[in-house]
């Protein structure tokens, strides 16, 4: 009887302790994507109010930089897209919540204001003031787009934007990761266990 009580109480630990792993386990999600790219406003316009509903279960990077190329000085819409992803990126990298840094990316795509660094889209005065900082002919972007330059070119993808679940690029996954969002976030959340996702 002592044994099988020690069984069970085992049994309820153990149990207990693998929800609280699933609790904390978040789906590693990076979108590549360039800031003048048609097809990124499209997928962020859509993704924002999906990522307000699961963002409590995403860890998120967003990757200004597609197919550019650092050292050529060339962005495949032009030099503005270039000054674009600077812009982006050095908001990526400011003391913002995850639902700010998305906020901000979406809203200059909807205002059409990517290139502008005294944008409205940033809501604090300390984000302007750290835009202006950051896209100095020497300033922080440069360090941030080398970083965003290796991340983009860690995957093999033939659109933008591309979506990588926790670190794996399929190119089989890109409409369904494009086109219903939420469908495919719930699809990779139940393959990692978390099957009582909220909105799922």
């Amino acid at each position: 009887m002592i044994k099988l009580f020690l069984l069970f109480f085992i049994f309820g630990i153990f149990s207990t302790f693998s929800k609280s792993i699933n609790s904390t386990q978040k789906l590693r999600m990076i979108v590549l994507y360039e800031s003048l790219c048609e097809d990124s406003l499209d997928y962020m316009k859509n993704f924002w109010p999906v990522f307000e509903k699961f963002h409590q279960y995403i860890d998120l990077k967003l990757v200004p930089f597609g197919k550019a190329n650092l050292k050529k000085k060339i962005c495949q819409h032009g030099k503005d897209e270039c000054l674009g992803n600077h812009i982006q990126d050095c908001v990526l990298h400011a003391q913002l919540t995850p639902l700010q840094k998305v906020e901000f990316v979406t809203c200059q795509f909807l205002n059409g204001s990517a290139t502008k660094k005294n944008t409205q889209c940033a809501k604090l005065e300390s984000t302007r003031r750290w835009i202006y900082e950051c896209t100095k002919p020497n300033g922080d972007w440069i360090i941030y787009q080398k970083e965003s330059e290796r991340i983009t070119n860690l995957y093999h993808f033939s659109e933008v934007p591309a979506i990588v679940y926790n670190e794996k690029f399929d190119q089989s996954l890109q409409n369904e990761a494009t086109e219903n969002i939420s469908q495919s976030i719930c699809t990779q959340l139940k393959r990692m266990g978390i099957e009582k996702a909220l909105y799922c």
